[in-house]
C-alpha cells in the first residue's frame, strides 16, 4: 500500500499531547498518525533525568517547587487518562486526548494544579512556553472533560525545569551533576488551543500533505530518492 493513502482506519486513535509539541512537519505527523511511522528519539539518559525529577517532588508540598503555585501537596501522577472526543466548531471528531502527566497538585478546595517536568537547557522561558503550552493545554482538556469519571477542575498549569550547570565531586569512585530548578507558570489559552487543535486535526485528517519547509527528515528522504 502506498504510505501517500489513507489505510481504513489511522494507526493511532488518539491523539497523544506530546506530538503537540510542535507542527513542524505535517507530512511527518500524518504519516505518524496513519501508518504509524516516526522518527525514533535516543531519550534514555533524559527519560532517567525525569524519572528522578518526578521522585524528588513526589508527596512535598507545592512550596518546594514554587510559591507561584497555590498550596497544595504534590504527588507523582503516573495515571493514564482519556479524554471525552473533541469537537471542533460543535461537530465531535472520532479523537480523543490520551496520556499521562506527571506531577499534580491537589488544593483544599478539591481542584488541582498541572506540573510538567521538563529537562532542558534551554535559557528562555518564553520559548519553553510556546514549546510546550498546547501539551498542557491538552492535559486540563482531558482531566476536565474525562471519558469517564468525574471532571478534575484544573486551577493552574506550569513547567518544572531542570537545567544541568555543573558537575560535583561526591565520593572518591562517585561524581553528580547538579541543577538549575525553575519553574515556569504557563498562562491559559483555552481559546488558542481550541484553534491549535482544528488545524492540528485538519492535517490528520486530510490527503497526504506537503513536507514541512524545515523538515530534516523529509529532506533526507528526498536526497536518498525515497518514494511514498
Amino acid at each position: 500500500m502506498s504510505l501517500s493513502k489513507k489505510p481504513a482506519t489511522p494507526h493511532r486513535s488518539t491523539l497523544s499531547p506530546s506530538s503537540f509539541y510542535n507542527i513542524r512537519c505535517p507530512r511527518c505527523l500524518w504519516l505518524e498518525y496513519w501508518h504509524g511511522i516516526k522518527l525514533p528519539a535516543n531519550l534514555a539518559l533524559q527519560l532517567l533525568l525525569s524519572r528522578l525529577q518526578e521522585a524528588a517532588y513526589d508527596g512535598v508540598t507545592s512550596k518546594a517547587i514554587s510559591e507561584e503555585i497555590p498550596l497544595g501537596k504534590v504527588e507523582r501522577y503516573k495515571k493514564r487518562f482519556t479524554s471525552q472526543p473533541v469537537k471542533i466548531n460543535g461537530e465531535e471528531t472520532r479523537w480523543k486526548i490520551y496520556g499521562e502527566i506527571d506531577l499534580l497538585v491537589h488544593h483544599s478546595d478539591n481542584t488541582y494544579s498541572i506540573v510538567d517536568g521538563k529537562v532542558s537547557m534551554k535559557k528562555d522561558a518564553d520559548a519553553l512556553i510556546d514549546s510546550y503550552w498546547t501539551q498542557l493545554e491538552a492535559y486540563v482538556f482531558a482531566f476536565e472533560n474525562p471519558l469517564e469519571g468525574d471532571a478534575m477542575p484544573i486551577k493552574s498549569i506550569g513547567l518544572l525545569q531542570w537545567r544541568i550547570d555543573d558537575s560535583l565531586h561526591l565520593e572518591d569512585d562517585k561524581r553528580g551533576f547538579s541543577v538549575d530548578h525553575r519553574y515556569i507558570p504557563i498562562p491559559r489559552r483555552p481559546e488558542k488551543f481550541q484553534d491549535f487543535l482544528a488545524e492540528f486535526i485538519g492535517i490528520i485528517e486530510g490527503e497526504f500533505p506537503e513536507s514541512g519547509d524545515d523538515c530534516e527528515t523529509c529532506k533526507y528522504l528526498e536526497k536518498i530518492g525515497f518514494s511514498y
